[in-house]
């Protein structure tokens, strides 16, 4: 943090309908000395046991709204983790960047682990309700991983549910498979929540949940985690121009990062 050498890869959330991006979930990636990318699952599970996750996102938070604040096209998603959910600062820190900024807070997407939610639900609703009082959206993330409850879906109150990737991942290959995630989504939708299918890698899968009735798609079949900020491509600008300018200053190789195929949330896990 102190060196700068932490950044965001950017991965695309979009429509099944229109195939256009609603957000981006923005993913902590590091440079190393060398100035090579660094995914964060190399360095974000060791911060956590170390008890510094917290510094993590709060860094994350700033970045983020920063981020929204020089970009009013885009809405942007982030993950907190679970022991920061829990502690007031974090959320006092949100409502101080976004107090009277409604456009950007409406642009900001903030994703809490189904595992994490459901641990203390009480304490997760009255989360969940802080954050749509700033005028955030919340997801409830890696839905179905954990331990799915009816009264849990009642009780938090979330504006999108993101189906697990393990439920996603090689459908087509499965007869078992597409049945869980069928019975999944019947429940998901039932409780009026958006739904998004994580962990589309291929064209069998994308087209499977997309006839189940899917709203949303993330993945690498849709997109993988760039550090670029793709969305200036389609509108050349002043400011296109500096963040490619900053990208070359930053020693920026290539767009495309992220080898294998699951992704480390910002600041999840």
């Amino acid at each position: 943090m102190r060196e700068d050498r932490l950044l965001f890869a950017f991965q695309p959330v979009v429509c099944a309908a229109t195939g256009k991006v609603d957000y981006f979930e923005c993913l902590l990636r590091m440079r190393d000395l060398e100035g090579s990318i660094v995914a964060g699952g190399e360095f974000i599970t060791p911060i956590e046991q170390l008890g510094l996750i917290g510094f993590i996102d709060g860094y994350v938070l700033e970045q983020t709204v920063r981020e929204l604040a020089n970009h009013p096209e885009i809405r942007l998603g982030i993950n907190v983790s679970s022991l920061t959910a829990c502690d007031g600062w974090w959320l006092d820190s949100l409502i101080l960047l976004v107090r009277g900024r409604p456009d950007l807070a409406r642009r900001l997407i903030v994703e809490i682990t189904e595992t994490a939610a459901f641990h203390d639900i009480e304490e997760s609703a009255r989360f969940v309700d802080t954050l749509h009082h700033a005028g955030c959206r919340v997801a409830l993330d890696d839905f179905g991983a954990g331990h799915t409850s009816l009264r849990h879906l009642q009780i938090l109150a979330v504006d999108t549910v993101k189906i697990d990737g393990s439920f996603v991942r090689n459908l087509a290959d499965s007869q078992e498979k597409r049945i869980l995630f069928h019975d999944l989504l019947v429940l998901v939708k039932s409780f009026g929540f958006t739904t998004v299918a994580e962990g589309v890698e291929n064209a069998e899968d994308a087209a499977l949940v997309r006839a189940e009735g899917i709203g949303y798609l993330q993945g690498y079949h849709l997109g993988p985690p760039t550090i670029e900020r793709t969305w200036l491509w389609t509108a050349p600008s002043k400011a296109a121009a500096m963040d490619r300018a900053s990208s070359r200053t930053l020693g920026t190789k290539s767009p495309a990062l992220e080898p294998g195929s699951s992704s480390r949330r910002v600041s999840a896990r």
